[in-house]
């Protein structure tokens, strides 16, 4: 763990002492046992020269002895009485890089950043190899949170010393800080760079991980976390750290073991995370038990509505993943009837609605919301949505058509619009609609995809294989586009290609019926009775598919933190 003379900037490396000569001439006897005590009091193991016979000038131990006296007062805190003794050595000796440099280290223990800044910078003109004055400005700049001078500062402190643990860990620090995650892990990995135990840095670590997808190297810091003392917000915060690598049982038993700390009626924000935490481990009935705990504290504590929402929702998603549409639609009704204004609310009480084939309800709701939330993108994609799985298609194709010509910049408004004009048979125009959005907003998977789709409907199957064929450029992993492509490449004789195809397609979605029915026909049609035998078996059987998203393109409500409890 980084200590206090670390955090000191770990000033004193062994060959910056052993280089300079007025050091050696301190190693006369009880003054080389002073400052050896000293060193090794500060952790540090120091081979020094062996002393020289002959004695110093008088001016060399008067500066050494200013010298002895800074780093002995340094040591014992006292910092005015450093910085006096750092000062007089610095008067008489101004381009001594090492005095500047500890002159530095006091005034930045006493809160003068920029005047130890300065010096640091001095030390450096000095001797530009100085590492020691670069990890120092690096560490002070990267307390002030001014990171791309530490960055800068701690970069060449390294390339000056490839082995300087400390500013290799510093250096991970700062790219921690900012989120460059890769970088940073990768700094703090390197051999020698030891990690201190401490709850907030961990968390850190543990979030860069799982955000470069890395989620079982997040495991290691979350296992050494979960044997330290938290306090209530880390607590949360590694729980649903947790949660996201799939350590259910042990976010669940963390969360449990704050709820037990809390005293009574004070527990609203770990009560409301324990539910979320059973709803996204799939133990939906206890995240509704514990999800109605919640709102019956909310209710006795007279919490606003708006703070009352989110529970509602969690309660609603846990009905709907049970099954139980008609509570879940209540519940949710009730999550955006509370807080009108947050427009995940409407979007999950619809999603719910469409799910029951209520779209009439739904499109009254996706009203509601665009009335509360006029500029919602997202919630006149749902009306587009309903109104269109209603049958409206007059309805549908206003809003889509509105959203595109707006200048939408994202596909999702030009494949509603598309998916209308064929749903009335209208391919020419999905066509010319998304071609159109193909040049205005550029090459895009999706654009690709659909516009494949209408040049096939409007049996423009050249074209559509041309169309698939730069669908799966950008997106090879898709099992529909290249069902899409087997399908065309089929239609019009190329029957080779229809078989690599769709061979991918079932490769990459083994459940897909319509694939392996297409396959069969393409082996029937080049004599391959076998194949074609062994697809339209295959196609026959009922795929069984593990489901594996607990929720589907429900918006869950965020993770409560314990400072967001208004009443704890």
């Amino acid at each position: 763990m980084i200590g206090y003379i670390e955090g000191i900037f770990l000033c004193l490396s062994s060959d910056r002492l052993k280089d300079q000569g007025w050091l050696r001439r301190l190693m006369f006897a009880p003054v080389c046992a002073a400052l050896s005590a000293f060193i090794v009091s500060l952790c540090f193991t120091l081979s020094l020269t062996p002393a020289y016979s002959q004695t110093p000038p008088a001016s060399s131990i008067s500066q050494e002895d200013s010298v002895l006296k800074g780093l002995n007062a340094l040591k014992q805190h006292r910092l005015d009485e450093a910085l006096d003794a750092f000062t007089a050595a610095e008067q008489r000796y101004p381009s001594d890089a090492n005095v500047r440099n500890f002159r530095g280290i006091v005034l930045a223990q006493l809160g003068r950043n920029e005047e130890a800044a300065a010096e640091y910078q001095e030390a450096i003109r000095l001797e530009p190899k100085n590492k020691d004055a670069y990890r120092n400005l690096g560490f002070l700049r990267w307390t002030e949170r001014r990171y791309g001078e530490a960055r800068e500062a701690l970069t060449r402190a390294v390339s000056l010393f490839p082995d300087d643990s400390f500013a290799h860990y510093y250096l991970g620090r700062v790219q921690l800080d900012t989120q460059q995650f890769t970088e940073a892990l990768r700094e703090l990995k390197l051999p020698g760079v030891s990690w201190p135990a401490d709850p907030d840095f961990l968390i850190q670590v543990a979030t860069g991980y799982e955000a470069i997808g890395k989620r079982a190297d997040a495991c290691e810091p979350l296992n050494e976390l979960l044997k330290l003392p938290l306090d209530d917000t880390q607590s949360a915060r590694v729980a649903s750290l947790l949660l996201n690598v799939q350590q259910n049982e042990k976010a669940i038993e963390l969360l449990t073991k704050s709820s037990t700390r809390q005293l009574a009626g004070s527990g609203s924000w770990v009560q409301f995370d324990l539910a979320l935490a059973y709803l996204l481990s799939g133990r939906a009935e206890q995240a509704v038990e514990q999800g109605n705990s919640h709102l019956e504290l909310l209710r006795k504590t007279k919490a606003k509505p708006n703070e009352m929402a989110p529970a509602w929702s969690l309660v609603g998603l846990a009905y709907a993943r049970l099954g139980h549409g008609t509570l879940a639609v209540e519940a949710l009704r009730q999550a955006a009837t509370l807080d009108p204004h947050r427009e995940e609310g409407w979007l999950n009480l619809t999603r719910e609605l469409m799910e029951l084939g209520r779209y009439a309800e739904a499109i009254s709701a996706a009203e509601k919301g665009i009335a509360a939330n006029p500029n919602s993108y997202v919630l006149q994609l749902r009306l587009g949505a309903a109104s269109l799985a209603a049958g409206q298609y007059h309805d549908a194709e206003r809003v889509f058509r509105s959203l595109a010509d707006a200048g939408d910049p994202l596909p999702t408004s030009y494949i509603g619009l598309a998916q209308v004009l064929l749903r009335e048979g209208r391919a020419e125009d999905a066509v010319s609609e998304l071609s159109a959005a193909r040049e205005r907003i550029g090459s895009n998977f999706l654009i690709n995809y659909f516009l494949g789709l209408s040049l096939d409907r409007a049996a423009k199957r050249t074209e559509a294989i041309t169309a698939f064929q730069e669908a799966l450029r950008l997106n090879p992993d898709s099992s529909e586009a290249n069902l899409g492509l087997g399908k065309s490449t089929l239609a019009v004789g190329r029957i080779g290609e229809a078989i690599a195809a769709l061979r991918e397609a079932v490769r990459l979605a083994p459940g897909n019926a319509q694939a392996q029915r297409l396959l069969s026909q393409a082996y029937r049609r080049i004599g391959d009775t076998k194949n074609a035998a062994k697809y339209a078996e295959t196609s026959a059987e009922t795929s069984s598919v593990p489901e594996t998203d607990l929720l589907g393109d429900f918006l869950l409500p965020a993770w409560r933190m314990p400072e967001q409890s208004k009443r704890e």
